[in-house]
Protein backbone atom coordinates (compact mmCIF):
# COMPACT_ATOMS: atom_id res chain seq x y z
CA UNK A 1 0.00 0.00 0.00
CA UNK A 2 1.33 3.63 -1.18
CA UNK A 3 1.65 6.40 1.58
CA UNK A 4 0.20 9.32 -0.29
CA UNK A 5 1.34 12.24 1.09
CA UNK A 6 -1.09 14.76 2.95
CA UNK A 7 -2.25 17.10 0.77
CA UNK A 8 -4.26 20.40 1.01
CA UNK A 9 -6.09 21.76 -2.04
CA UNK A 10 -5.42 25.26 -2.56
CA UNK A 11 -9.21 27.03 -3.39
CA UNK A 12 -8.12 29.59 -6.06
CA UNK A 13 -6.75 27.53 -8.55
CA UNK A 14 -3.35 27.33 -7.54
CA UNK A 15 -1.08 24.09 -6.88
CA UNK A 16 -1.59 22.15 -3.54
CA UNK A 17 0.29 22.39 -0.66
CA UNK A 18 2.00 19.69 1.27
CA UNK A 19 3.11 20.70 4.88
CA UNK A 20 4.72 17.81 5.94
CA UNK A 21 6.94 17.90 2.80
CA UNK A 22 7.55 21.80 4.00
CA UNK A 23 8.12 20.78 7.49
CA UNK A 24 10.50 18.34 6.31
CA UNK A 25 12.19 20.80 3.66
CA UNK A 26 12.69 23.74 6.27
CA UNK A 27 14.28 21.03 8.77
CA UNK A 28 16.87 18.96 5.90
CA UNK A 29 17.74 23.22 5.30
CA UNK A 30 19.03 23.68 9.07
CA UNK A 31 20.63 20.50 9.13
CA UNK A 32 22.63 21.14 5.95
CA UNK A 33 23.03 25.14 5.83
CA UNK A 34 26.07 26.22 4.23
CA UNK A 35 27.36 28.10 0.90
CA UNK A 36 29.13 25.42 -0.59
CA UNK A 37 26.19 24.22 -3.62
CA UNK A 38 23.33 25.90 -4.52
CA UNK A 39 20.01 24.98 -5.84
CA UNK A 40 18.74 26.57 -8.65
CA UNK A 41 14.74 25.27 -8.50
CA UNK A 42 14.49 26.77 -4.38
CA UNK A 43 17.04 29.52 -4.69
CA UNK A 44 19.22 27.93 -1.55
CA UNK A 45 22.24 27.36 -0.74
CA UNK A 46 23.66 24.02 1.15
CA UNK A 47 26.78 22.82 2.69
CA UNK A 48 25.97 19.68 0.64
CA UNK A 49 23.93 17.85 -1.80
CA UNK A 50 22.42 14.39 -0.86
CA UNK A 51 23.25 11.47 -1.96
CA UNK A 52 20.74 9.28 -4.29
CA UNK A 53 20.51 5.96 -5.55
CA UNK A 54 18.75 7.07 -8.75
CA UNK A 55 20.65 10.43 -9.30
CA UNK A 56 23.66 11.65 -7.81
CA UNK A 57 22.95 14.77 -5.95
CA UNK A 58 19.45 15.94 -4.56
CA UNK A 59 18.56 19.40 -3.25
CA UNK A 60 17.93 18.98 0.71
CA UNK A 61 15.89 21.04 0.48
CA UNK A 62 13.29 20.79 -2.30
CA UNK A 63 14.78 17.35 -3.12
CA UNK A 64 15.36 18.32 -6.77
CA UNK A 65 17.60 16.47 -8.89
CA UNK A 66 20.11 17.00 -11.74
CA UNK A 67 17.88 17.66 -14.43
CA UNK A 68 15.39 19.79 -12.77
CA UNK A 69 18.28 22.26 -11.63
CA UNK A 70 19.54 22.73 -14.86
CA UNK A 71 15.67 23.48 -16.13
CA UNK A 72 15.25 26.06 -13.58
CA UNK A 73 18.72 27.93 -13.97
CA UNK A 74 18.10 27.41 -17.69
CA UNK A 75 14.51 29.40 -17.37
CA UNK A 76 16.24 31.94 -14.33
CA UNK A 77 19.11 32.88 -16.84
CA UNK A 78 17.83 32.61 -20.26
CA UNK A 79 14.08 33.33 -20.48
CA UNK A 80 11.64 36.14 -19.16
CA UNK A 81 9.92 33.38 -17.25
CA UNK A 82 8.09 35.24 -14.26
CA UNK A 83 8.05 38.38 -16.04
CA UNK A 84 4.78 37.91 -17.78
CA UNK A 85 1.86 36.34 -17.28
CA UNK A 86 1.65 32.47 -18.75
CA UNK A 87 0.04 29.53 -18.40
CA UNK A 88 1.89 26.79 -18.21
CA UNK A 89 1.33 22.86 -18.24
CA UNK A 90 3.49 20.66 -16.09
CA UNK A 91 3.30 16.94 -17.60
CA UNK A 92 4.29 14.30 -14.65
CA UNK A 93 4.98 16.68 -11.77
CA UNK A 94 7.68 16.89 -9.26
CA UNK A 95 7.15 18.73 -6.14
CA UNK A 96 10.79 21.11 -6.82
CA UNK A 97 9.73 22.25 -9.84
CA UNK A 98 5.45 22.98 -8.83
CA UNK A 99 7.34 25.16 -5.71
CA UNK A 100 9.56 26.56 -8.05
CA UNK A 101 6.60 27.41 -11.05
CA UNK A 102 4.88 28.79 -7.32
CA UNK A 103 7.41 31.48 -6.28
CA UNK A 104 6.57 33.75 -9.78
CA UNK A 105 2.97 34.86 -8.85
CA UNK A 106 2.24 35.63 -12.77
CA UNK A 107 2.68 32.04 -14.04
CA UNK A 108 -0.73 29.77 -13.97
CA UNK A 109 0.66 26.14 -13.23
CA UNK A 110 -1.47 23.36 -13.50
CA UNK A 111 -0.17 19.75 -13.23
CA UNK A 112 -1.40 16.57 -14.68
CA UNK A 113 -0.36 12.99 -13.70
CA UNK A 114 -2.29 9.29 -14.96
CA UNK A 115 -1.65 8.54 -10.98
CA UNK A 116 0.44 10.95 -9.22
CA UNK A 117 -1.08 12.32 -6.16
CA UNK A 118 1.17 15.50 -6.38
CA UNK A 119 -0.68 16.37 -9.52
CA UNK A 120 -3.75 18.61 -9.49
CA UNK A 121 -5.66 17.01 -12.45
CA UNK A 122 -5.63 12.92 -13.30
CA UNK A 123 -5.59 13.28 -17.07
CA UNK A 124 -3.66 10.57 -20.04
CA UNK A 125 -1.04 12.20 -21.87
CA UNK A 126 -2.40 10.42 -25.02
CA UNK A 127 -6.26 12.05 -24.18
CA UNK A 128 -5.97 15.49 -22.33
CA UNK A 129 -9.12 17.40 -22.12
CA UNK A 130 -7.74 20.35 -21.98
CA UNK A 131 -8.85 22.90 -25.43
CA UNK A 132 -6.85 23.26 -28.44
CA UNK A 133 -4.37 25.90 -27.50
CA UNK A 134 -4.50 26.35 -24.27
CA UNK A 135 -0.91 26.75 -23.03
CA UNK A 136 1.80 28.71 -23.29
CA UNK A 137 4.82 26.51 -21.83
CA UNK A 138 4.47 23.10 -21.38
CA UNK A 139 7.15 20.83 -19.48
CA UNK A 140 7.73 17.29 -20.07
CA UNK A 141 10.20 15.23 -18.62
CA UNK A 142 10.63 11.57 -18.44
CA UNK A 143 7.65 10.64 -19.87
CA UNK A 144 7.50 9.83 -23.08
CA UNK A 145 9.97 7.02 -22.38
CA UNK A 146 6.86 5.28 -20.46
CA UNK A 147 4.39 5.58 -22.85
CA UNK A 148 2.96 3.07 -25.52
CA UNK A 149 1.98 5.55 -27.96
CA UNK A 150 4.53 8.17 -27.80
CA UNK A 151 3.62 10.13 -31.12
CA UNK A 152 0.09 10.17 -29.92
CA UNK A 153 1.28 11.99 -26.97
CA UNK A 154 3.53 14.62 -28.99
CA UNK A 155 0.04 15.62 -31.27
CA UNK A 156 -1.35 15.95 -28.07
CA UNK A 157 1.11 18.65 -26.49
CA UNK A 158 1.26 20.42 -30.05
CA UNK A 159 -2.46 20.35 -29.84
CA UNK A 160 -2.85 22.78 -26.32
CA UNK A 161 0.08 24.64 -27.15
CA UNK A 162 -1.00 27.84 -27.94
CA UNK A 163 0.46 29.24 -31.47
CA UNK A 164 4.50 31.24 -30.43
CA UNK A 165 3.97 29.04 -27.17
CA UNK A 166 6.92 26.84 -26.25
CA UNK A 167 8.32 23.92 -24.13
CA UNK A 168 10.68 21.64 -22.78
CA UNK A 169 10.42 17.98 -23.58
CA UNK A 170 13.42 15.37 -22.39
CA UNK A 171 13.36 12.17 -22.64
CA UNK A 172 16.88 9.93 -21.58
CA UNK A 173 19.23 9.40 -24.41
CA UNK A 174 21.42 6.20 -24.44
CA UNK A 175 22.03 5.43 -28.14
CA UNK A 176 22.30 7.08 -31.39
CA UNK A 177 19.02 5.67 -32.88
CA UNK A 178 15.39 5.33 -30.96
CA UNK A 179 14.66 1.38 -30.83
CA UNK A 180 11.87 0.25 -29.59
CA UNK A 181 11.88 -2.52 -26.29
CA UNK A 182 9.92 -5.51 -28.15
CA UNK A 183 12.87 -4.86 -31.32
CA UNK A 184 15.29 -6.43 -28.59
CA UNK A 185 16.01 -9.08 -26.54
CA UNK A 186 15.77 -9.17 -23.28
CA UNK A 187 19.28 -9.22 -22.90
CA UNK A 188 19.78 -6.29 -24.80
CA UNK A 189 16.71 -4.55 -23.43
CA UNK A 190 18.49 -4.60 -19.95
CA UNK A 191 21.19 -2.82 -21.02
CA UNK A 192 19.98 -0.49 -23.63
CA UNK A 193 16.36 0.69 -21.95
CA UNK A 194 18.22 0.79 -18.23
CA UNK A 195 14.47 0.16 -16.27
CA UNK A 196 11.73 -1.87 -16.97
CA UNK A 197 9.16 0.67 -16.92
CA UNK A 198 11.14 1.88 -20.41
CA UNK A 199 9.06 1.04 -23.47
CA UNK A 200 12.16 2.25 -25.66
CA UNK A 201 15.37 3.80 -25.83
CA UNK A 202 15.30 7.07 -27.31
CA UNK A 203 18.50 8.11 -29.62
CA UNK A 204 19.91 11.16 -31.08
CA UNK A 205 16.97 11.06 -33.80
CA UNK A 206 14.90 12.30 -30.83
CA UNK A 207 14.95 15.77 -32.21
CA UNK A 208 13.90 14.76 -35.83
CA UNK A 209 10.87 12.68 -33.56
CA UNK A 210 9.93 16.27 -32.52
CA UNK A 211 10.05 17.99 -35.91
CA UNK A 212 7.85 14.78 -36.83
CA UNK A 213 4.84 16.52 -34.33
CA UNK A 214 5.33 19.64 -35.77
CA UNK A 215 7.74 21.49 -33.49
CA UNK A 216 10.41 23.62 -34.72
CA UNK A 217 13.48 21.68 -32.47
CA UNK A 218 16.70 23.88 -31.23
CA UNK A 219 18.84 21.31 -29.11
CA UNK A 220 20.73 23.45 -26.39
CA UNK A 221 23.96 23.33 -24.73
CA UNK A 222 23.62 25.23 -21.95
CA UNK A 223 24.95 23.34 -19.46
CA UNK A 224 28.18 23.91 -21.53
CA UNK A 225 28.08 27.63 -20.19
CA UNK A 226 29.53 26.36 -17.27
CA UNK A 227 33.04 25.83 -15.82
CA UNK A 228 33.98 22.70 -14.03
CA UNK A 229 33.34 24.71 -10.29
CA UNK A 230 29.88 25.65 -11.16
CA UNK A 231 28.64 22.54 -12.44
CA UNK A 232 29.41 21.20 -9.09
CA UNK A 233 27.79 24.34 -7.02
CA UNK A 234 24.83 24.04 -9.05
CA UNK A 235 24.96 20.07 -8.86
CA UNK A 236 24.32 19.60 -12.69
CA UNK A 237 24.51 16.96 -15.46
CA UNK A 238 27.37 18.07 -17.79
CA UNK A 239 25.81 15.80 -20.40
CA UNK A 240 22.66 16.93 -20.20
CA UNK A 241 20.96 18.63 -23.19
CA UNK A 242 17.73 20.79 -23.30
CA UNK A 243 15.34 20.07 -26.33
CA UNK A 244 13.29 23.46 -26.44
CA UNK A 245 10.43 22.82 -28.75
CA UNK A 246 8.12 25.72 -30.31
CA UNK A 247 5.10 25.91 -32.26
Amino acid sequence: MKIRPIKIKAKDGKPPRFPVKEALAKVRKLIYRGNKVECPCCNKTFSLFLYSPYMSALCPYCLSFERYRLLCKYLRDETDFGSRQIRLLDIAPTWCFQEFCRSFELVDYVSIDISSPIAMRKMDICNLTFEDESFDCIICYHVLEHIKDDRKALSEIYRVMRKGGWGIIQVPIHIEKTVERRELSKEEAKEICKFPSHLRAYGRDFKQILEGAGFQVEVSDFVKKFSEDEIKRFGLDRSEELYICKK
